[in-house]
């Protein structure tokens, strides 16, 4: 179509939305209604998508609801602890008993039957297993086959892989005829129950694809709806990837109490949640949210758990063999009389949880942690739930029909209430960040609990991209070219498992910190094997791309990032430079050419560096460090750009030269002296005592710092309309009050650091500038690049956190970052998943804890002029107490039990995190808000590109023999900046056979109102061919996928040209010729 025709159609179809949108208005109609009965014009659509995304403003959120103006309108206090400690919510009107149910019909009563298996939390995922897992399912697959109308549902696809490589035949049959049956359903179908706050989504996207795959050849069956009843608070990315992945429902639970009632006097407890993004709800996904506390028996019936405790026929009295025999109810103070009166009351019970809701049909969940572990168990509550059941359906008065069933019928009865009404349900955007269940316990803790873990996760993600990446390549490369790719059997079982582990650590009580201790052992023994093992993979791909059927057993290339042992940081291995030449190699897993300054420790400062060209690369030369006040002698740091293709790597070569283009580094300190035994090279000079503050000048910023060694300020030297703004750096801690693994909480005593004097060292060079200072809690390192290109522009930071000590107890180590950015109404904003960016705001009326929120890769501060962006290569939480200030809570030691651990968070290591400080300024001047509708905001395509550095980072290794070839690359040329392969993965069968490359891209949103001066691209609708992406490698077919390959969609033809909508995350399958 045209310009001028598509304009006029546009422009045409404008007008009679914006007469339809009036006449709706004018009828009342709900955002939702409005949008659902809009007539179908003809737009241009790719699939199903309006191609309008380069349209750069966003337009306001169309849900009916948002969660912040629920929390807005929230008045609520709490109950005594003795009476629960629960939330008492203060309407400020009556008018939403206006909408009171107004049905005759029989309530719908699904009983379903569950049992939440946790692969790892009190014991590890091995004794869970073997202790109780194992007897659950093989027990399940017995009592179903002798009571037909019996039901069970199941999650976690983990402990069915163990349990099919043990049992018997006969046992996989029957398992499978029940999923067929639909009296096993499965549910999410992920590797484990994800968390939802720490998680980032491409690693969620990672597990879901493997559960699913697993699941489809294993079953035969393709989950349709999510359950995620325990993850504490939910995001609002991953309810996309649930409708991505072919999901129509879900079913949550921990939302906070208060915020649960608020929803539940309107009858919203089933929802579409909608992405803030998505004007016409084309990806809304029907929620369920569970209205009580827990998801165990005494929570599943209604408000009163007396009553509903006593059909926990497991562990409880069965009812009495005669009707008329009475039934205790709660410690046995009061009883029903009888069976009817006892059915009465539960009866009373679904219609008080069914007032939550708009329709007449009822999910109860009937389980809880590890249940139906024996025969009894099954048998004694069907046997009684059966009686009760009975007898309540055969009283018309009750009105009340109850069944056995799945989570998968109850949604089906829903679905057809939802089509008798004639109206879709409410829509709601929004997260429900940060949940709370009682009192002031507010579950924002784990947001940063064992950081140490949190921060290996995140590296093992690094490491399985480009695993993933290179073993593609490798492994069909040697297909069609004709050679052998030995040992591919064991690269392939290795990726396979350790993607399996990296799944796993993405559960709800790994990533999050929250297990006990030998649970946490066995987590990080996962984690340093998952790690070893594909840097063995990559070893061997690089070798096998380089030397092809040459390639022997005895693998050339050993990473340099190594861990000595599992609860040990990440070193850097020295490499020996020789006369003759060492070769280290550095792997691009990203979509972009790749600039990056690497930092490696050598043996020798007599250094030539040749990149993959041969051409000869300037070295800077710093330092290293025994200790703060002490040089070492025999090994130094070198700092040089490297510069790799996009999805490659690349062959420098290290030799040892009297000749080189190697420059040392100045030292200077302040405060304190350096012993060095290398007076020549590194003599250390002294900064005046009385100097209170000097800066950093490099060619694009003018940092300034205190004489305590901490950041001031940053100046941008911008074109002549240079601009500073004021980035204090502090340290404090405050002392934990009921902290525990999962909750944060602090009496307010707040301790700063830094108040002394602090021995202050400074290493300059021709690349960075770096200033260091220690205290007994950390080691805080603060990095400036006296570079031209985009690495100029940002302030990289790195913090050693050392709360190791007995002392350290009860410690909460935040940094803060207190700005000049005017950032209006206590607004700012975190990643949701580092998918997209979701407002915040911090409310005088709730405690601390309840205003620390999840970052998992940034958090963004705002006013009409500037941007601050805070980029973190590990999630942590994240709040702002103050106008223009941020603080970041960096590691903890929470002494108190609850939620389940009981036992203390004690097992702190000296921990790495990673930050960028990213300032921009806005071209004209931003509109600020109050009204959460209009506060979308998306990162720069400049933004983007810094936080994949620290996503993304260059992987280096050496090798112990040279090879010719010094670069190759798996794509023809770089893909668009805003264009993001957000999963790659090498389809390997059970029998670690290659069976094709799944290919996930995502088309990011940026922000249009920055500048776009230093990036070598710009933000559009990208476009490709993918049959031509590909170097060396020849494409036998692609089709278009759901994201997690279950559902198939349109073949793609030799000249089909890939387009995806701004935001929007899509699947392809490669098979290859």
């Amino acid at each position: 179509m045209k310009y001028k025709q598509r304009l006029i159609f546009m422009s045409v179809a404008s007008v009679t939305l914006v007469i339809v949108a009036m006449y709706k208005l004018y009828r009342k109609e709900t955002v939702t209604e409005m949008i659902s009965n809009l007539p179908k014009l003809g737009f241009p659509v790719i699939g199903d998508t309006l191609l309008i995304s380069s349209s750069c403003l966003d337009k306001p959120v169309t849900s009916d609801w948002m969660v912040e103006e629920m929390l807005d309108e929230m008045n609520f206090t709490t109950n005594s602890r003795e009476s629960g400690g629960l939330y008492v919510l203060h309407e400020k009107s009556a008018n939403f008993k206006s909408n009171l149910k107004k049905s005759n019909a029989p309530l719908q009563v699904v009983v379903v039957p569950h049992s939440h298996n946790d692969p790892g939390w009190l014991w590890t995922l091995e004794t869970y297993y073997t202790v109780r897992t194992r007897s659950i399912l093989t027990n399940t697959v017995l009592f179903l086959e002798k009571f037909p109308d019996f039901r069970m549902i199941w999650t976690e696809t983990i402990f069915l892989d163990i349990w099919w490589k043990e049992t018997t035949l006969d046992m996989q049959n029957k398992f499978k005829d029940l999923v067929k049956q639909g009296r096993i359903e499965i549910l999410s179908g992920g590797w484990v129950s994800v968390d939802e706050a720490t998680t980032h989504f491409t690693a969620v996207i990672d597990q879901l694809v493997e559960g699913h795959l697993w699941i489809r050849d294993i079953l035969g069956v393709t989950p349709n709806i999510s359950w995620s009843i325990d993850p504490f608070g939910y995001s609002t990315s991953l309810p996309y990837l649930w409708y991505k992945s072919g999901m129509t429902d879900m079913t949550i639970l921990r939302v906070h109490g208060a915020l649960k009632q608020y929803m539940g006097h309107r009858h919203m407890m089933t929802f579409n949640w909608r992405q803030p993004w998505d004007l016409m709800g084309k990806s809304d996904i029907l929620c369920h949210v569970e209205p009580y506390t827990l998801y165990n028996i005494e929570y599943s019936c209604g408000p009163d758990q007396d009553v509903c405790a006593v059909m926990d026929f497991g562990r409880r009295a069965p009812l009495p063999s005669e009707k008329d025999a009475p039934i205790a109810i709660g410690n046995g103070e009061k009883q029903a009389k009888n069976l009817h009166e006892y059915a009465t009351m539960v009866a009373n019970q679904y219609r008080q949880k069914a007032d939550h809701y708009k329709h007449d049909v009822l999910l109860m969940p009937h389980g809880d942690d590890f249940r139906y572990i024996m025969d009894h168990e099954f048998q004694s509550n069907y046997d009684n739930m059966k009686k009760l059941m009975d007898h309540i359906n055969s009283r018309p008065e009750l009105n009340i029909r109850m069944r056995f069933g799945t989570v998968g019928d109850y949604f089906n009865e829903l679905h057809k209430s939802i089509t008798k009404s004639g109206k879709p349900d409410t829509s709601l955007s929004g997260d429900f960040f940060t949940y709370t269940d009682r009192d002031d316990e507010y579950w924002s803790g784990y947001y940063t609990s064992r950081p140490f873990d949190k921060r290996m996760i995140r590296y093992l993600l690094e490491v399985l991209k480009t695993a993933e990446m290179l073993t593609t390549f490798a492994v069909y490369r040697a297909k069609q070219q004709g050679y052998v790719y030995k040992h591919v059997e064991k690269v392939l079982k290795d990726l396979q498992e350790a993607r399996r582990t990296h799944g796993l650590v993405q559960h709800h009580d790994a990533i999050t910190g929250t297990s006990a201790h030998p649970t946490v052992v066995d987590f990080e023994n996962r984690i340093t094997g998952a790690i070893t093992l594909l840097q063995g993979v990559i070893s061997r791909d690089i070798e096998s791309i380089l030397l092809k059927e040459s390639a022997t057993a005895n693998v050339n290339i050993v990473p340099i990032h190594v861990q000595s042992k599992p609860e040990a940081p990440l070193e850097r291995r020295v490499i020996s430079v020789s006369e003759s030449g060492t070769h280290v190699i550095f792997t691009n897993s990203y979509t972009q050419r790749r600039k990056d300054y690497v930092s490696l420790i050598v043996n020798s400062v007599m250094i030539q560096v040749l990149d993959q060209y041969g051409k000869e690369v300037q070295v800077q030369i710093n330092p290293c460090w025994n200790s703060q006040n002490d040089i070492a002698k025999k090994i130094f740091e070198v700092v040089f750009p490297v510069e790799v293709p996009a999805m490659s790597f690349a062959i420098f070569v290290f030799k040892r030269s009297q000749t080189s283009k190697s420059q040392y580094s100045s030292v200077k300190v302040m405060n304190g002296k350096v012993n060095t035994p290398l007076p020549n090279i590194f003599k250390a000079e002294d900064i005046p005592s009385s100097q209170k503050e000097f800066t950093v000048d490099t060619q694009k910023l003018a940092v300034a710092f205190t004489d305590k060694g901490v950041m001031k300020s940053v100046c941008r030297k911008n074109k002549g309309r240079g601009r500073c703004t004021d980035v204090k750096v502090g340290w404090h801690w405050y002392k934990g009050v009921n902290s525990n693994a999962y909750c944060f909480g602090t009496d307010g005593t707040k301790t700063k650091l830094f108040d002394e004097d602090v021995f202050v060292r400074m290493i300059s060079g021709v690349y960075t500038t770096t200033v260091i200072i220690n205290h007994v809690l950390l080691q805080h390192t603060t990095t400036i690049y006296n570079t031209s290109d985009i690495h100029g522009n940002y302030v990289y930071i790195e913090n050693v956190a050392t709360l190791i000590s007995a002392g350290d107890r009860d410690k909460e180590l935040f940094m803060e970052l207190d700005t000049s950015v005017k950032n209006p109404y206590m607004q700012y904003y975190t990643d949701s998943n580092s998918f997209q960016l979701i407002s915040r705001q911090t409310r005088d009326n709730y405690p601390m804890a309840a205003n620390i929120f999840p970052i998992t890769s940034m958090a963004v501060m705002q006013d009409s002029k500037t941007r601050l962006t805070v980029h973190v290569a590990q999630p942590l939480g994240i709040g702002s107490f103050k106008p223009g200030s941020f603080e970041i809570l960096i590691d903890r030691v929470p002494t108190s039990s609850g939620k389940g651990l009981e036992e203390p968070v004690i097992d702190n290591k000296p921990t790495l995190s990673k930050f960028i400080l990213h300032i921009e300024d806005f071209s004209k001047e931003e509109i600020m808000t109050k009204n959460h509708r209009k506060r979308m905001v998306h990162p720069s395509i400049e933004s983007f590109l810094v936080n994949d550095f620290l996503q993304h980072p260059l992987l280096p290794f050496v090798a112990s023999r040279k090879y010719d070839l010094k670069e190759f690359s798996f794509v023809k040329s770089s893909l668009p900046c805003d264009l993001v392969i957000a999963n790659l993965k090498t389809f390997i069968s059970e029998h670690q056979e290659p069976l094709g490359t799944g290919l996930t891209l995502h088309q990011r949103k940026t922000s249009c109102n920055i500048p776009n001066e230093n990036t070598p691209c710009s933000s559009s609708v990208s476009k490709l061919r993918l049959f031509d992406i590909f170097r060396e490698l020849t494409i036998k077919e692609i089709q278009k996928m759901s994201l997690t390959y279950l559902h198939e969609k349109e073949k793609l033809s030799q000249t089909s040209e890939v387009v995806i909508n701004s935001m929007e995350i899509e699947s392809y399958k490669i098979q290859w010729s």
